[in-house]
């Protein structure tokens, strides 16, 4: 037995228009996702490239300073040296000289010796200022690659958050597409239940229809072997005719199908030019139910009449096509088409057809008023 969940769902099951539904919000989430993937790979992918790019930067930045670090160093020991160089060769070249004017203080050698101490002054302080100008364009150097450095840290972290914002998004949207995916498989499996379940009805009705016709037909048979009485009764459009019952006269397998796919509309309602699940009329149906068979017919009963084979009704088939035209139908020579069925609510005299706006598919008892003949595609 169905508990209460079970039976509102089988009470109401989800139409077609709410799977579509569903299934459209699934895909708009699926795009999203893939959209969302693409830009995971794009923040990956700066990521990575700023992380480089600092690492360069860093890099060379320990460069630089090493340099400002080595300049620092010969600066002081070019100071040292120039002006150890400087004593000793004084020393060295004028020591005579310089005892002499120190002893003698003569303004000539005084001369000499202020001049030669301004020489050495002189290439001391050059050399002074030349590297003390190379210390300072390091020391740019270091300003400026500290500030780049600087700058590309931000863009790591800034990639970063934007890979993180991706995975985080990619993450929801995943979630919920999950989400929207099972409640998509359960209003499917739903619907398919509701389908077979209506199926199953439909397949016992017709065959619950198919029984009572054949016991009737029976019955009827008996009825004229003891001479009850002769004839059958008629169908919407008038008697047998001259005609008389129809009678398959054998099956073939395309008919077979063509008559299935004919059953299948059965309960679909009449729609002028339709030939589709929503609304068929006469000649859509039998073009639809043909195509099942592999047979292409044009939508059109005088056109399908022309595409057949023309056969006596004694001929007949299941999936044979009865044309007809009606009085104050146009000048088109065939208006009408149906389909034969063999057996079926009315025996052998059964056929199903989609007959005018107001009605569904559905079988009718064999007529002859306004026939034209039968035809085999």
């Amino acid at each position: 037995m169905l508990g209460p969940a079970s039976q509102a769902a089988a009470s109401n099951p989800p139409t077609p228009g709410q799977i579509a539904s569903l299934q459209q919000r699934a895909d708009a989430l699926a795009a999203q996702l893939t959209q969302d993937q693409t830009k995971i790979q794009i923040a990956a992918e700066s990521y990575d490239e700023a992380v480089i790019l600092l690492g360069h930067d860093r890099a060379k930045l320990r460069q630089t300073r090493a340099r400002l670090a080595v300049l620092h160093k010969d600066l002081a020991a070019a100071i040292v040296n120039l002006r150890n160089t400087a004593v000793a060769a004084y020393v060295t070249d004028n020591g005579a000289a310089a005892s002499l004017a120190v002893l003698d203080g003569t303004a000539e050698d005084a001369g000499s010796i202020a001049a030669y101490a301004s020489s050495v002054t002189d290439q001391l302080q050059n050399a002074e200022d030349a590297l003390a100008a190379a210390k300072n364009q390091v020391a740019g150097e270091v300003a400026l690659q500290t500030t780049q450095e600087r700058k590309a840290e931000i863009q790591v972290r800034a990639a970063s958050a934007a890979r993180t914002a991706a995975e985080t998004a990619t993450a929801q949207v995943t979630a919920i597409l999950h989400e929207v995916r099972g409640q998509l498989a359960t209003l499917i499996a739903e619907h398919e239940r509701a389908l077979a379940a209506a199926a199953a009805a439909r397949a016992l009705k017709l065959e619950r229809e198919r029984q009572a016709a054949a016991e009737a037909a029976a019955a009827a048979r008996a009825r004229q072997d003891h001479g009850s009485g002769t004839g059958s009764g008629q169908g919407s459009g008038g008697g047998a005719g001259a005609y008389g019952p129809l009678v398959p006269a054998g099956t073939n397998s395309a008919g077979s199908a063509a008559l299935a796919a004919a059953e299948s509309f059965l309960g679909v309602p009449y729609v002028w030019g339709g030939a589709s699940r929503s609304g068929v009329d006469c000649s859509g149906l039998t073009m639809l139910a043909w195509a099942a068979a592999g047979v292409s017919l044009e939508h059109g009963a005088t056109a399908q009449y022309a595409e057949s084979t023309h056969i006596s009704p004694a001929q007949i088939e299941p999936g044979d096509l009865i044309f007809y035209h009606f009085a104050n139908d146009g000048p088109w020579p065939i208006t009408h088409v149906a389909m034969y069925v063999g057996s079926g609510p009315y025996g052998t005299q059964t056929i199903i057809q989609a007959a005018e706006t107001g009605t569904n598919v559905a079988y009718y008892a064999m007529y002859w008023n306004g026939f034209v003949g039968v035809g085999r595609p």
